[in-house]
C-alpha cells in the first residue's frame, strides 16, 4: 500500500467509481431485495424463510474481517477485489437455474436451501471484495476528497434505483398474473443482473493498484482489531454504528411483511419501488450536499442529523394502516436524510482509521455492523412471529379513530427508540471536536 504513490486526477477516479456503482447497483437491484423475496414466496417460503433471506447477506458479511489476511496473500487490493467479485458472481449462477427448474416441481424446499447457500457464498465473497475495494480507493484519493467520492458513489447508485427497480417491479407484477412464465421471468431477471454485476468491474480496470508494503502488515490481524477498538474515536464510532445497526435490523422483515401486497398495507412491488424512488430522489441532493459538508470537516454533524431525521420516519410506519397506507410516503421522504448519514459514516470510518492499512477498520465498521444488523433481523423476525402467535394487541383511541397497536407497531417503536439512542455515542466525539476547534483559535 504505497503511501508515497502519486495520487491520480480526481476526475478519473470519480468517473470510474461512478460507472462501477451504476453497473453494480443495476445488477444488485435485480438479484436481491424485493425480487429475491418475491421469488422465494413463489417457491412457498414462509415468514421465517423471508427473515432468513433478509438477514443472510449482512450476517455473512463478517467474512470481510478476513480481507486483511487475504491482502497479505494477494498483495494488491485491486487484484483481490477483482478475484472476489468474479467468484461471487460464479457462485450465484445456480439461482436463475433454480428458477427454471422449479417450474415443474411440487416440493420447493430443496430449492430454497440451494438459494440460501448461494446467498451465503456470494455475499461472503462480496464482503471481501467491498472491503478491499474501499481500502484501495482510500489510497487513490486524498482525504479532503473522500466525502465527495462517497457522495458521487451514492448519487450514481440512487440514479439507477430511481428507474430500474420501479420498472422491473411493475414488470414482475404483470408476469405474476401468468404463473406459467412467472418463474422463467425471475430466472431471466437474475441472469441479467449477474451480467451487470460482472460488468461493474470493467470501469475499475484503468485505475492503478496499490501494492502492500510489508511493514504495514506486520501486526497480526487480531492485534489490528484490538488496536482499532483501542482508538477512542474509532471505538465510539463503532459503538454508535453497531447500536444503530441493531436497531435498524430489528425491522428488516417487519417492513417487508407489513407493507407487501400480501401484508397488512397491501402495497404491490411496483408501488413499493415507486415509493423507494421517491426516497432516492430526495437522497440525490442530500448526498451531494453531504459530500461537500464532510470535506469541510463537518462529517460528524452530517452523520448525527442524518440519523436523527431519518429515524423519525418510523413515526409514520407506526401510524400507517391499510386505509392510510400512503403515510409511508412521508417515512420514505424523511429516510432521504439517511444519505447524509451514509456518506458521513464512510468518511468518518476512513478518517479514524490508519491510512492504507485500514481493511480491518472498514470490516469492523461495515461488515460487523452488518452482522449485528443481520442477527437483530433474526431476533426481530422471531419476535414478530411470537407476538403474532400470542395475539398481542391493545386498542386505544386517537384523533384518527380507533388505532390498533399490535406486533408490527411494537417492533417499529422499539427500533425507533434504539435508533435515537445510538446517537448518544456520538456526543463525546462532538464534545472533543468542539474542544479541538476552540483550542485552535488564536
Amino acid at each position: 500500500m504505497q503511501i508515497d504513490a502519486p495520487i491520480l486526477d480526481r476526475s478519473v477516479v470519480f468517473r470510474a467509481v461512478a460507472w462501477n456503482q451504476i453497473l453494480w447497483t443495476a445488477g444488485y437491484s435485480l438479484t436481491t431485495g424485493g425480487f429475491l423475496l418475491y421469488f422465494a414466496r413463489e417457491l412457498g417460503a414462509r415468514d421465517a424463510w423471508i427473515a432468513v433471506l433478509l438477514v443472510l447477506p449482512e450476517t455473512v458479511g463478517v467474512v470481510g474481517l478476513l480481507t486483511r489476511s487475504l491482502i497479505r496473500e494477494f498483495v494488491a487490493r485491486k487484484r483481490l477485489y477483482f478475484i472476489a467479485t468474479i467468484a461471487a458472481r460464479l457462485v450465484a449462477l445456480p439461482i436463475p437455474i433454480v428458477a427454471l427448474l422449479s417450474s415443474g416441481s411440487d416440493d420447493h424446499r430443496p430449492m430454497l436451501w440451494l438459494i440460501a447457500a448461494c446467498v451465503v457464498a456470494t455475499h461472503a465473497l462480496g464482503a471481501v471484495a467491498y472491503t478491499a475495494y474501499l481500502s484501495w480507493l482510500s489510497d487513490l484519493m486524498p482525504e479532503v476528497a473522500w466525502g465527495r467520492m462517497f457522495a458521487r458513489r451514492e448519487i450514481a447508485k440512487l440514479c439507477v434505483l430511481l428507474v430500474l427497480p420501479v420498472a422491473a417491479g411493475y414488470l414482475r407484477d404483470v408476469w405474476a398474473e401468468h404463473p406459467r412464465i412467472s418463474l422463467f421471468g425471475y430466472g431471466a431477471t437474475f441472469l441479467a443482473g449477474q451480467c451487470l454485476l460482472l460488468a461493474s468491474v470493467v470501469p475499475m480496470l484503468s485505475l492503478p493498484g496499490r501494492t502492500a508494503v510489508t511493514q504495514l502488515l506486520l501486526r497480526t490481524d487480531w492485534r489490528q482489531v484490538w488496536a482499532a477498538f483501542a482508538n477512542r474515536s474509532m471505538r465510539l464510532l463503532l459503538l454508535h454504528n453497531w447500536s444503530l445497526a441493531f436497531a435498524n435490523g430489528l425491522t428488516q422483515s417487519a417492513f417487508f411483511l407489513y407493507s407487501a401486497s400480501f401484508g397488512p398495507l397491501g402495497i404491490g412491488l411496483g408501488t413499493y419501488n415507486l415509493i423507494n424512488g421517491l426516497m432516492r430522489a430526495v437522497q440525490i441532493p442530500v448526498s451531494a450536499y453531504a459530500g461537500r459538508v464532510c470535506d469541510r470537516d463537518r462529517a460528524l454533524a452530517a452523520r448525527a442529523w442524518g440519523v436523527f431525521i431519518g429515524s423519525t420516519g418510523l413515526v409514520f410506519w407506526l401510524l400507517a394502516i391499510r386505509e392510510t397506507w400512503w403515510l409511508v410516503f412521508f417515512a420514505y421522504l424523511l429516510w432521504g436524510a439517511y444519505a447524509a448519514a451514509n456518506v458521513a459514516g464512510d468518511k468518518l470510518m476512513l478518517e479514524y482509521a490508519p491510512r492504507s492499512d485500514n481493511a480491518t477498520h472498514i470490516a469492523m465498521f461495515a461488515q460487523v455492523g452488518g452482522l449485528i444488523s443481520g442477527l437483530a433481523g433474526l431476533i426481530g423476525g422471531v419476535w414478530l412471529d411470537h407476538l403474532r402467535d400470542g395475539g398481542f394487541g391493545t386498542t386505544f383511541s386517537s384523533s384518527w379513530g380507533d388505532y390498533r397497536f399490535e406486533s408490527y407497531q411494537l417492533l417499529f417503536a422499539a427500533s425507533l427508540a434504539g435508533r435515537y439512542a445510538s446517537l448518544a455515542w456520538l456526543w463525546p466525539l462532538a464534545k472533543r471536536r468542539r474542544k479541538e476547534a476552540s483550542s485552535a483559535l488564536p
